[in-house]
This record gives structure tokens, C-alpha cells and sequence, in this order.
């Protein structure tokens, strides 16, 4: 299973054509319509078994509530265009007014779905085609839940190292614009978007996990080093934050820098570009650097607004003290899965 995963498709694929093909087998045995519940079993096939099994409990009321509407409008209506659009405006208002909103888009299948080739017996058809559909939420929940647990630290692992490359390489160029006064071929703003977006895929991976532990065994190991990976995530995004606040300051108004000030900000940078990517011994940071920076930055508070060199001089000052102390600055809001 393993190998075919890897080898040939995707977990949450394997995962839709196993659901499909029980869902198919179940209602063939038992003479049902297979339609509905398969389309059913393919929407409803979520991330982790966590999210089947709280959405599934929406869903099939939901679903209940579209099919009812439909076989309403039917006997009231017949098979015509208006009926169609009734059922599905109305499935989606009452489900909305009734906070139903996981089971919204299966609910409006379901309601469209029972129309066509309905012409007496509504009640036997409401009851057929109902339970076709709860054969489709329970398939595809269970198979969510016993097949191939989903395992994302790899993926959490892969998006923070590209995280941490993209962050040092923005903060290295950005503060090589505003040092030469010169514009970089790299559009900063949207790359440090980019950044952010990744970070946040990340920390979802990292909520996946948690939640999959609701319902699956785990080792306290695995639990420590998905607490680790989402600290580093947190502790990425402030970094993110500071460095777009560098990216915002206009590049055609960069001040005037001394030489000495230019070998201070360069040295900074990449001892903290090193501290970025590494986490463990550190070198110091060179406190000559630091002194100049410190400096510059005394006697700026009673200002209204600051320079835009002293800007600078914080935003670096903070990421520094965000690297220093990284295990005070960042706190995770939850570490276990029954948190959540």
C-alpha cells in the first residue's frame, strides 16, 4: 500500500477511489441508486479523519433537509426548471440560516440530484435516496478513518526549509535595495506573500496532524517534534512580518548610509540570515554591530516618527531579539491534540 502510494497516486486519491468502489458494491447489493451516494463518498472525502467525522454528523442532516425540499417541490411542481431552482436556493438558505455549512454543497447535490425520474411513491424515493446518500457519508468517513492515516511531517519539514531559504534570501536582498539604493529584480512584496502563504500551509499540516491524533495512536516522539516544527513556523511568521515591514518602506527614498554603517548592516544580516536557518550553537553577534545600531536608534523616541534609517535600525534590532530568544518570543497556542 506504501509502495503504491508513493509509486503511483496520492493517500486522498486512493483514499476517493476506495470509497467510490464500496459505496458502489453496497448499494448494487442492495438494489439502491448508486449515483447519488457515489457523488456523495467524492465530495466528502476530507484531509484528516478528524474533519470526516464532525462534517459527516453536519452532513446527513443537511442532506435530509436538501432531499426534503426536493421531493417537495417535486410532488408540488414536477421535473421542471423552476423546481430545480427552488430546491437548490432553498437548501442553501435553510442550511446557512441553520449553520450548516460543511453539509451546504452535499445537501444541494442531494436536492438536485433526487429531481429527475421522481414521479410518484415520493416518500419510498425521499427514504431510498436519503439512505444512499448516509451510504456515501459513512463509506467515505470510515475509509477516511481506517486507510492510510495521513502522516505531514515531511511536508511540514520540506515547507519550513523553503521558508527559511525564501526568508533569508528577501531579507538579504531587500536590505541590499536599501543600502545601494538600488532596485532588485525580484518583486520583494509579492515573494514575501508567497512566504506567508507557505507558513500558513504549514501550520495547517501542522493542525492536520494534531487533529488525525484525535482519533489514531501516537507516540509522545512524534507529538514533540510536530510541537518543535510548529514552534519554528510561528517564529517564521514574526520574522515575516518584520521583514515586510522593511519591504513597505519606499525604495526611491532610502537614506544615506557611511561606509561603516553599510559593513555594520551587512555583517548583521548575515549572522542573522545564519541564525535563521540554523538552530543550534550560534556564534555571537558582533557587538560592534550591534553598538552602532543601538546607538543610532537613542534619542529617536521622543519623535513623532521615526527616520527611516532608525525604522531600519529597529526592524533589525527586533528580528535579532526575536532570534535570541526565540523560546520566550514564540508560544504555540496548542502543543496536544486534545487542545484542539
Amino acid at each position: 500500500m506504501q509502495w503504491l502510494k508513493r509509486r503511483f497516486i496520492g493517500g486522498r486519491i486512493l483514499k476517493t477511489g476506495v470509497a467510490v468502489f464500496l459505496t458502489a458494491l453496497i448499494c448494487q447489493l442492495f438494489n439502491l441508486p448508486v449515483v447519488f451516494a457515489v457523488i456523495t463518498a467524492i465530495v466528502t472525502i476530507e484531509p484528516t479523519a478528524a474533519d470526516s467525522i464532525k462534517k459527516g454528523i453536519i452532513r446527513f442532516p443537511a442532506s435530509a433537509i436538501g432531499a426534503s425540499i426536493a421531493m417537495l417541490a417535486t410532488f408540488l411542481l414536477g421535473d421542471t426548471a423552476i423546481t430545480y431552482t427552488i430546491s437548490a436556493v432553498l437548501t442553501i438558505w435553510i442550511c446557512y440560516k441553520l449553520k450548516l455549512d460543511a453539509g451546504m454543497l452535499v445537501a444541494t447535490l442531494t436536492a438536485v440530484a433526487m429531481i429527475p425520474g421522481t414521479e410518484d411513491h415520493f416518500l419510498l424515493e425521499f427514504v431510498k435516496r436519503l439512505g444512499t446518500t448516509g451510504i456515501g457519508i459513512l463509506t467515505s468517513t470510515l475509509v477516511n478513518f481506517l486507510l492510510m492515516p495521513p502522516k505531514y511531517k515531511d511536508q511540514i519539514i520540506s515547507l519550513i526549509s523553503d521558508s527559511q531559504a525564501k526568508l533569508t534570501q528577501l531579507l538579504a536582498e531587500r536590505m541590499n535595495e536599501l543600502l545601494d539604493q538600488k532596485n532588485s529584480p525580484m518583486n520583494l512584496e509579492s515573494a514575501s506573500n508567497q512566504l506567508r502563504t507557505q507558513l500558513d500551509r504549514a501550520d495547517m499540516f501542522c493542525r492536520f496532524q494534531l487533529q488525525e491524533w484525535h482519533y489514531h495512536s501516537y507516540k509522545r516522539e512524534e507529538m514533540n517534534e510536530i510541537q518543535t516544527l510548529q514552534k519554528k513556523i510561528y517564529l517564521l511568521r514574526q520574522l515575516s512580518f518584520h521583514l515586510a515591514n522593511l519591504i513597505s518602506l519606499p525604495s526611491d527614498d532610502a537614506p544615506e548610509w557611511s561606509v561603516e554603517e553599510k559593513q555594520a548592516v551587512r555583517t548583521l544580516i548575515s549572522q542573522l540570515n545564519n541564525r535563521i536557518i540554523r538552530t543550534g550553537e550560534q556564534e555571537p553577534m558582533d557587538a560592534d554591530a550591534l553598538a552602532l545600531l543601538r546607538h543610532e536608534l537613542k534619542g529617536e523616541t521622543d519623535e513623532e516618527e521615526l527616520p527611516d534609517k532608525s525604522y531600519i535600525y529597529f526592524e533589525l534590532l527586533t528580528i535579532h531579539a526575536l532570534l535570541k530568544k526565540r523560546r520566550s518570543f514564540v508560544k504555540v497556542p496548542s502543543a496536544r491534540p486534545e487542545e484542539l
